[in-house]
């Protein structure tokens, strides 16, 4: 039986460096098939982690873009980009065409996950646009 939370919260990850290009090819694969879906390992499970919580990406010191979780699944889990077995865990999946481009929010990367107070952000775009380019002005949390 699958448990429904009454309470849920966006949680926010830190694509690594290494893991920019491999992240860009599958945005790109998801794109050039019209669908798919992302997802995202936690070996230890955030208690508020459940459908309908956005999991916000910080890439290279700045909050870029959420996709919004549409199921969760426990058990081995393998990208079907890379064939990389992310071994057992629990797995957010996120529709492709869920995702949002936000304006880049300065904030430095971290290991893990943390909850997410979302509320101040503009969304700049979908899961078809191009990322948004950083102003020369705007200030890398890194």
């Amino acid at each position: 039986m699958v448990e429904v939370k009454t309470e849920i919260k966006d949680i926010i990850v830190t694509t690594p460096k290494n893991k920019m290009a491999v992240a860009e090819k599958e945005a790109r694969g998801c794109i050039e098939a019209g669908e798919g879906f992302y997802f995202r390992t936690f070996r230890n499970t955030p208690r508020y982690l459940g459908v309908g919580s956005h999991i916000f990406y910080v890439e290279d010191g700045f909050v870029r873009g959420f996709g919004v979780v549409s199921e969760i699944r426990n058990g081995n889990m393998q990208c079907g980009t890379t064939g990389h077995d992310w071994g057992y865990g629990t797995h957010a999946v996120m529709q492709a065409d869920s995702w949002k481009w936000v304006k880049p929010i300065p904030m430095k990367g971290f290991q893990g996950w943390r909850y997410f107070d979302s509320k101040d952000f503009k969304v700049v775009g979908n899961w078809l646009d191009t990322k948004p380019t950083i102003s020369k002005g705007a200030k890398n949390a890194n």
